[in-house]
C-alpha cells in the first residue's frame, strides 16, 4: 500500500483547522496542523507536504510570509498552497498567487468549494 498524503494545515483558529483536517482525512489525507505561520514553516523544513492550507491573517508570521519562505525551501516549488482568506480582494489573491499559491479560497470554507478546489488539483 503506498504512503498516504500528507497535508499541512496553518490557521489560527482551531475551528477552522479541524474543518479542513477533518475534510481532508475524509479524502486520504494525513494531516497535521499548525497554529501560525512560523511553526507551519518548522514543519515544512522537516517534513515534505502533499498540500499545504494556509490562511493569511495569523499571528508570529502571516500566511503571505510563510507562503513565500516555504515555496523557497527545495521540494516545495511544486507543492499545492491554497490560501484561505476573509481577505476578499483582487490586490490579495494577486499577491498570494504571485507568490505561488495555487488556489485562493475565501471563508467560510463550504463543501462546494472544496469540491471545486479538488476538482483543479486533479
Amino acid at each position: 500500500m503506498a504512503d498516504k498524503k500528507k497535508a499541512l494545515v496553518a490557521d489560527d483558529q482551531a475551528m477552522n483547522r479541524s474543518f479542513v483536517k477533518v475534510y481532508l482525512g475524509t479524502r486520504g489525507y494525513d494531516v497535521e496542523t499548525a497554529e501560525d505561520g512560523m511553526k507551519a514553516l518548522a514543519a515544512c523544513k522537516t517534513k515534505k507536504f502533499d498540500l499545504v492550507f494556509t490562511d493569511i491573517e495569523m499571528p508570529n508570521m502571516n500566511g503571505i510570509e510563510f507562503l513565500r519562505s516555504a515555496k523557497k525551501l527545495p521540494g516545495y516549488d511544486a507543492v499545492p498552497f491554497v490560501v484561505l482568506s476573509t481577505v476578499d480582494e483582487p490586490a490579495m489573491k494577486a499577491k498570494a498567487t504571485g507568490f505561488g499559491a495555487f488556489y485562493y479560497m475565501i471563508k467560510p470554507f463550504t463543501d462546494a468549494k472544496m469540491v471545486d478546489l479538488f476538482q483543479k488539483l486533479r
